[in-house]
């Protein structure tokens, strides 16, 4: 499989990485970053560095393109990528909702659209119950002030993350508006609302801890299947704002679409 990746941030270099070990049934044809002389040092550092090209370029040479780059990217990538009946593995989640014409684009080019599980555990199960009648899905983000810093919601309003000493739910509301306010930190609420019941019925609550080192995500669901309950304490990788599960799973993803058995949903 000829991977393309735009972006080699913490996700974008572990992918890569991982196909230069053989860890993933694919070769990186190219790849893409806005910061390319902070990518020397990692290419030098591979038995194979993919050369480095604009977003065209990596479309060209690939058969499934990663975007490891932003929410900002994911549109231009979708329509570079899926009219040329190129796959696009999608890590922004957020940047799908309510964007059914890149869906519709997907099918029109012969191209699917992937998105990694992420930070998240459970969506397996989640789709199994979104089968039938689901009535609620609830996901709160628990965080450490530093995850959140940066986030235009906080920004915006002028929170002291510093100050808080408890337990303190900064945001409750849609996927939808979360991603807004926390675009970069809140990614895995995108992914349990596509899997399930939608960006506008699911529930999103928003905790800065500081007592935590990790970030912990629960999800409850209630529908006829029953009750569902998942908890996930993630380890950060060297970015704050994103776990280490966040790029394996996308890992796990590439080795599933080439693999003799697939377990799961």
């Amino acid at each position: 499989m000829r991977l393309g990746v735009v972006g080699l941030g913490t996700i974008g270099r572990a992918i890569v990485r991982a196909a230069d070990e053989g860890r993933v049934p694919a070769a990186v044809a190219a790849a893409s970053t806005r910061t390319p002389a902070k990518a020397e040092a990692f290419l030098r550092s591979l038995k194979s560095p993919p050369p480095l090209t604009g977003l065209a370029g990596v479309v060209e040479a690939s058969e499934v393109v990663l975007e490891a780059s932003g929410g900002s990217t994911v549109e231009a990538i979708c329509r570079a990528a899926l009219p040329r009946g190129r796959d696009v593995i999608v890590c922004s989640a957020a940047a799908l909702l309510d964007r059914e014409d890149l869906v519709a684009l997907a099918e029109k080019g012969g191209a699917r659209i992937f998105v990694p599980s992420g930070a998240i555990i459970g969506l397996d199960g989640l789709k199994g119950a979104a089968a039938g009648r689901v009535d609620s899905v609830t996901m709160t983000t628990r965080k450490p002030p530093g995850g959140l810093k940066g986030a235009p919601y906080v920004v915006e309003r002028g929170i002291d993350l510093d100050a808080i000493r408890e337990p303190t739910v900064l945001f409750e509301g849609s996927p939808v508006e979360a991603c807004k306010g926390f675009p970069e930190n809140v990614n895995v609420s995108a992914a349990v609302s596509l899997a399930g019941i939608g960006p506008r019925r699911t529930t999103m609550r928003i905790v800065c801890d500081p007592g935590l080192t990790r970030n912990v995500h629960e999800v409850e669901a209630v529908g006829e299947f029953g009750r569902s309950f998942i908890r996930i304490e993630n380890v950060p990788s060297e970015n704050p704002r994103t776990g280490i599960l966040t790029f394996l799973s996308t890992i796990a993803l590439l080795r599933g679409r080439r693999a003799p058995l697939v377990v799961g949903t």
